[in-house]
């Protein structure tokens, strides 16, 4: 009886510590992908800097527009660019293996995710009003019905602008509080110093 109670008692053990390997290797993989996320999200924000003064330079040339003259504009508009964001490995998670994990950092994750999914959404919403915008590139006077639409999507682009820069330092500190510093894939590693030559980044106003 004694040698099954041991048996038992290795046999639990050896399973436990093969589910704590499990949930090492899950938090490894997910930590990457979030990091590659947070990477995402600060890339975005860097580019905070170009995309408020372009919208600067839009208000500019829908007030010039309003007395019937054309403005020219020095170049494209432009639009802030977009690293995509992964869940693959959050999405994948084996209930088991996460459940190893202590509570706190569970809902740590989930809340991350939960900011990764609000910023992906975000995100869209840009690259739809951005597309729009891209339409005043064309020269000519702006009727009262360009104006209106100008108007409004000068409005949603700061809108969405100010809903990523006040979603960023929740995300980044709740990566902090998980261990997780921002990364990008090592093939666009350095884009982040390249910023200054986006298109958003070269004025389009001729003085």
């Amino acid at each position: 009886m004694l040698g099954v109670l041991i048996a038992l008692a290795a046999e639990q053990v050896v399973e436990s510590l093969r589910w704590q390997q499990a949930a090492r290797d899950f938090r490894a993989a997910v930590d990457h992908e979030a990091a590659l996320n947070i990477g995402a999200f600060e890339f975005n924000q860097l580019q905070q800097k170009c995309t408020r003064r372009r919208l600067d330079e839009l208000q500019t040339v829908l007030e010039r527009s309003r007395d019937g003259q054309p403005v020219h504009l020095a170049g494209p508009i432009g639009m802030p660019l977009e690293i995509t964001e992964q869940s693959s490995v959050w999405e994948s998670k084996d209930v088991q293996v996460i459940g190893h994990l202590p509570l706190d950092v569970r809902l740590k994750y989930a809340e991350l995710y939960d900011q990764f999914r609000t910023a992906s959404g975000v995100e869209d919403a840009q690259f739809a009003v951005w597309k729009k915008l891209a339409a005043f590139e064309e020269p000519g006077p702006l009727s009262l019905a360009d104006r209106r639409q100008l108007h409004g999507l000068i409005l949603d682009a700061r809108g969405l602008d100010s809903a990523m820069a006040g979603n960023w330092p929740v995300t980044r500190d709740l990566g902090k509080g998980l261990g997780i510093k921002p990364a990008l894939p090592p093939e666009i590693a350095d884009i982040g110093s390249h910023i200054p030559q986006f298109e958003l980044c070269h004025p389009i106003l001729k003085s």
